[in-house]
């Protein structure tokens, strides 16, 4: 089977060639922190083949909003399965910047879609939390209706229903939220690198979410794609070269349980070390000299108007509380109890510092 990952310089992006990448060396020859990607995330070795080649492709190499581009590459790749990860992430950019977002997260999908129709491929589609308003106070199940509030959110639900009318059943789309990872620029890195300059932090406490580990991801969306690539082997007439009926397959990835912005800040310094947590009144010291390390920062809890009051730059609407249920995915794959991919965000943040800080070492 082969593979075709846009967007792959992006952070789920090379989470997913990190992934594959574990059945292209054998045990000796892995690293360690592959070694320690392999015992955390122990369903990578069964997701990906030895047999498969993934192919991870940049926006220089395939721009979705081209369909010059992608046909090209799709000519010269040939894949079997697409797994889109390029989007414009941009939430409150994308408030001044409308045309783009929606240039990128609707019509660009749109294109990918149709070319996959054309070529018979199945296309796996990432999408985002933000796609619902927040008004639950339970997490969001496939079968909640969408209700995006920015134009962020907006663009995602709108490439969504491009993908699912025009491919159907041929499509897969994951929903996710909060991802992190060691690579690229995410909320975990962020903080990381402010705790170490910053005597304090003034992080939002009234919107909710659920923190989530690309690799975990990645795993669970090659544990689909063999899972749906492996029935359509067993049933030929799938894969026949003619529209798919029906819409496409929906699903929730996330970690489980949920948490403010600002109770993920305190998690990710308690983490790298002792956690100091102030309420906003508490002054702080005028020391001129003050060099923090990460237990030094102080994290502040913020309303999110307090923080537009505050600030120039606003904010993108974001909902109130966007957690996911993933069940149906879990079921879906069978994962075992106990497994990382159904852990808490704050165990998966552990394993993800813990192979953040070998990685580094191996740098």
């Amino acid at each position: 089977m082969r593979i075709l990952i846009t967007g792959a310089a992006g952070q789920l992006g090379q989470a997913l060639l990190s992934i594959a990448g574990l059945t292209q060396v054998n045990l000796a020859e892995r690293t360690v922190a592959q070694q320690m990607l392999v015992a955390l995330l122990p369903e990578a070795l069964e997701c990906i083949e030895t047999t498969d080649e993934v192919i991870g492709v940049s926006h220089q190499a395939l721009d979705i909003c081209d369909i010059d581009s992608i046909r090209k590459a799709f000519d010269t790749i040939a894949p079997d399965v697409v797994i889109n990860c390029a989007a414009y992430n941009a939430v409150d950019k994308a408030e001044f910047d409308i045309d783009k977002a929606m240039l990128i997260n609707a019509e660009g999908p749109k294109l990918l879609a149709g070319e996959c129709q054309r070529h018979n491929i199945r296309l796996v589609h990432i999408s985002t939390d933000f796609v619902f308003d927040g008004e639950l106070l339970r997490a969001y199940t496939e079968q909640d209706s969408p209700a995006p509030l920015s134009v962020y959110g907006k663009s995602k639900l709108e490439g969504e229903r491009w993908v699912s009318d025009i491919l159907g059943s041929k499509a897969t789309i994951i929903r996710t939220s909060w991802l992190y990872s060691c690579y690229g620029h995410n909320f975990v890195k962020t903080m990381q690198s402010l705790f170490k300059v910053k005597e304090s932090l003034s992080v939002i406490n009234d919107q909710y979410g659920s923190p989530t580990w690309c690799e975990a991801l990645a795993v669970a969306i090659f544990m689909l794609v063999k899972q749906t690539q492996a029935t359509i082997l067993t049933r030929p007439s799938v894969c026949e070269d003619k529209p798919a009926k029906g819409l496409a397959d929906l699903y929730h990835y996330a970690a489980s349980a949920s948490a403010s912005w600002y109770e993920f800040a305190c998690e990710i310094q308690r983490q790298a070390g002792s956690v100091t947590e102030l309420a906003p009144s508490t002054k702080l010291s005028q020391n001129k000299e003050f060099a923090p390390n990460s237990a030094d920062c102080s994290i502040l809890p913020i309303t999110t108007k307090a923080w537009q009051e505050l600030h120039d730059n606003r904010l993108a609407l974001r909902p109130k509380q966007s957690a996911l249920n993933t069940q149906k995915l879990c079921h879906q794959l069978a994962i075992e109890p106990g497994s990382l991919l159904t852990a808490t965000w704050q165990q998966q943040l552990a394993a993800m510092v813990s192979y953040q800080k070998v990685k580094s070492r191996e740098s």
